[in-house]
């Protein structure tokens, strides 16, 4: 041994204790990045479908507007264009919407095909001026002035949470009047 020089101590390494609290410490680590990762994905999720879900009710709202009022008045059950709209018209309730008998949603799910089992569109047309006592009458009184036309789309998240979005809009003989959207 050299003089001056402090004697150098044999290190034996770490205690069990200190390797299993780290070890604990990394754990709860990684278990909380996990969460932070499957909580993105969730939003992610959730976000995207929020983005179609508003992409869809767009486009039938556009959709709308390319129609005429005849054609758009005819969806009414009891009008006079009713026998004649395509597709002989809209009963009152809700309508749901498929490929098959909606071509704006039609063309949606032909670019995006993944989402043709997630959206549930439905389309509910009512008669606001001149009202109507009874939903599905046999005949109007006079020609329909104002109607509303409300979409609802619906949809489960990955966590299996039920979302959906609606979309309204008045419709007129000068056309389309307001729309607006609530979630």
């Amino acid at each position: 041994m050299l003089s001056g020089y402090p004697k150098l101590k044999s290190s034996r390494g770490f205690t069990i204790m200190e390797v299993a609290l780290a070890a604990t410490v990394l754990a709860f680590t990684l278990m909380g990045m996990i969460g932070v990762v499957e909580a993105g994905a969730k939003m992610l999720d959730l976000s995207r479908k929020q983005t179609f879900a508003a992409q869809i009710l767009h486009s039938e709202i556009e959709q709308l507007r390319l129609q005429s009022w005849t054609t758009i008045s005819g969806y009414l059950p009891g009008n006079a264009a009713y026998a004649a709209a395509p597709g002989g018209g809209y009963p009152a309730g809700p309508t749901t919407l498929s490929a098959a008998n909606d071509p704006s949603f039609a063309m949606f799910i032909a670019q995006y095909p993944q989402t043709a089992n997630i959206f549930t569109l439905t389309r509910t047309v009512t008669c606001i001026k001149p009202s109507q006592a009874n939903l599905n009458p046999s005949a109007y009184a006079s020609p329909p002035l104002l109607i509303q036309v409300t979409f609802t789309i619906k949809w489960s998240g990955v966590t299996g949470h039920s979302y959906s979005r609606t979309d309204t809009t008045f419709v007129s003989a000068n056309g389309l009047s307001v729309a607006y959207q609530r979630s």
